[in-house]
């Protein structure tokens, strides 16, 4: 009987252990935060995979364009909704589209713990123009939209100017003159308008005397001189290498949030690999992200991106929203409204002590009868790519590339 005992416990003892090998080696499921950041990361990747193609540094906010764009799809209705949902991966269940982007507002909240962040969505109506109610409701409870009434009738400047002046108050006068005559005029009858800003200082900062000029080479070979940050010996951050690149995570202080800088191999070009930047490629270098020892030197750099997104968004696959066969029925139960324009304005400096970025997205609609152990080294001496995202979720909220740290304002 003792023996046969012993035999029952070794035989549960092994179904436990290798149970818990099993649980070690498994993938933990996502989280929702995760899953939503997922969604909404998906027009990052297509749309900088586009941006790529343009000349000198880039930089712009999926997360900004995501949410002023998900104002629009809640109006959007047939197929003018499901090219949009094509292009940002909406969900086509409103109840779960608008609980998906609650989500990511509050995750984002979590993140930036520690670092100056504001994010604000509004919307500007034509004073006396009537829109549904339950679109106007959606908006200010699902969205957080603060609503404003203008006269883009008979004065569309004082509207521009009024809005201009929100996102510049929103975006610590990062941003202005994000509409123009050509944006708003007297057709206009709704705006929509997303803001985002962030202030971030490094866990671990660079000592300004360490600083100094030094050759940065430019994608044709050219030598230039920038001002170079330099941790003047190792420092503990993320460290990622593989046969095509290099990679460092910084942190920030406090909440989630850290600067990816991605450093293509001597030889290979900051533009290819821009184009080559998919969730599975990022997802390698996060998961190989390993805590090391690093001597850093990252340039200095201050500059801001503008981008008319009506032909790039259409080429990604929505050109209905832009056309006048939009249905945006749900705004105001009439198929007559398009979007006239839609753009988005970034700006980023990367300094000693930290970061500040910000970037504002507007929308504005008209009605269709108008139109190691051993330090590694990480040197950015060359163009590379980088983004600011939240390490937990995954969720990127801006991202760019450097082809010359000396471009700026």
């Amino acid at each position: 009987m003792e023996m046969f005992m012993k035999k029952i416990f070794i035989f549960f003892a092994a179904l436990f252990f290798s149970g818990a090998a099993y649980a070690e080696l498994a993938p933990k499921p996502p989280t929702k935060g995760q899953e939503a950041a997922g969604r909404a990361n998906a027009v990052a990747f297509k749309f900088n995979a586009r941006a790529q193609e343009t000349a000198g540094n880039i930089f712009f906010s999926p997360y900004s364009m995501y949410c002023a764009f998900a104002m629009l799809y809640e109006g959007a209705r047939n197929k003018t909704a499901e090219e949009m949902r094509g292009v940002f991966d909406f969900y086509a269940d409103s109840a779960a589209a608008r609980g998906e982007i609650s989500l990511l507002r509050r995750e984002m909240r979590k993140a930036t713990k520690g670092s100056e962040f504001r994010q604000a969505n509004s919307v500007w109506y034509q004073f006396g123009f009537s829109f549904l109610p339950e679109y106007e409701a959606a908006l200010k409870l699902y969205y957080g939209a603060s609503a404003e009434t203008a006269n883009f009738r008979t004065a569309p400047a004082k509207a521009a100017n009024d809005i201009n002046s929100w996102v510049r108050k929103k975006t610590g006068g990062k941003i202005t003159g994000l509409f123009d005559s050509s944006s708003i005029n007297q057709l206009t009858r709704l705006v929509l308008a997303n803001a985002v800003y962030f202030k971030g200082k490094w866990t671990v900062p660079f000592k300004a005397e360490n600083t100094s000029e030094q050759d940065f080479t430019l994608a044709g070979g050219e030598k230039v001189k920038v001002q170079m940050m330099d941790s003047a010996g190792p420092m503990k951050a993320g460290y990622y290498e593989d046969a095509d690149l290099q990679a460092v995570g910084l942190n920030y202080l406090g909440g989630t949030l850290r600067m990816l800088v991605l450093l293509p191999r001597e030889g290979k070009s900051a533009v290819d690999a821009g184009k080559a930047l998919t969730p599975e490629l990022l997802a390698a270098v996060r998961e190989g992200l390993g805590r090391d020892k690093v001597i850093v030197s990252l340039p200095k750099f201050k500059f801001s991106s503008f981008w008319a997104l009506n032909t790039a968004l259409s080429g990604m696959g929505m050109p209905q929203a832009f056309s006048q066969g939009a249905d945006f029925s749900g705004m105001d139960g009439t198929t007559t409204f398009y979007v006239q324009a839609a753009a988005q304005k970034a700006f980023v400096e990367v300094n000693e002590e930290g970061t500040e970025a910000a970037a504002a997205t507007g929308i504005s609609a008209v009605r269709s009868s108008a139109r190691p152990s051993r330090a590694k080294v990480f040197r950015a001496d060359r163009p590379f790519l980088f983004l600011i995202e939240d390490s937990r979720t995954g969720l990127i909220l801006f991202l760019g590339r450097i082809d010359d740290p000396r471009q700026g304002d």
